[in-house]
């Protein structure tokens, strides 16, 4: 029985940038931090159009619909102002930013896990190349999210990025935030 459809979708991926020296200048929970980013970034996130698809520890995977690539960067620099007035009010250190990945093709969208924790679940290449771009210190995209965003946006070329699963290297740009 198939339990999975193929979608295009828009890829989100975030992750706090030194998180684990972040908590050692964090006063007060660093449970209580992470609920408060989940909650503060969650809202910008449906508010556009955007879908949480699982928690990652200090990161979040997130899926937009098909053609939305344009409002996952407005999601994406709404989230990483959110997050810099949470850092703030911390007194948390500077260098503890909200890093972004943004791809977009084909995924595997599907219900998966033991009967005790169904949850759905996203597979599929661009997924990882969200992840290995997303690690950088702001939004970083694909040349298929370039493509589709580069009138709206200002932009820069990144170094490309090589991955153990392509042959050839990963296109990479910035979006230059003002």
């Amino acid at each position: 029985m198939k339990n999975y459809s193929i979608e295009n979708r828009v890829i989100q991926f975030m992750d706090i940038h030194n998180f684990s020296l972040a908590i050692n200048a964090m006063v007060g929970s660093p449970l209580a931090f992470l609920q408060q980013m989940y909650e503060s970034l969650g809202d910008i996130i449906v508010a556009h159009g955007g879908e949480i698809i699982k928690y990652l520890g200090d990161g979040l995977l997130c899926v937009f619909p098909s053609g939305s690539e344009n409002e996952a960067i407005k999601c994406s620099l709404e989230s990483r102002r959110a997050f810099a007035g949470m850092v703030s009010a911390r007194g948390l250190p500077p260098d503890t930013e909200l890093e972004i990945g943004l791809s977009s093709g084909e995924v595997e969208v599907g219900m998966l896990g033991h009967k005790s924790l169904r949850q759905k679940e996203v597979f599929g290449q661009v997924i990882n190349q969200a992840a290995a771009i997303g690690h950088h210190r702001g939004i970083a995209i694909t040349e298929q999210v370039y493509d589709k965003v580069k009138a709206s946006f200002e932009t820069r070329k990144l170094p490309e990025r090589r991955v153990k699963w392509r042959e050839r290297p990963l296109k990479v740009w910035e979006v230059v935030e003002s």
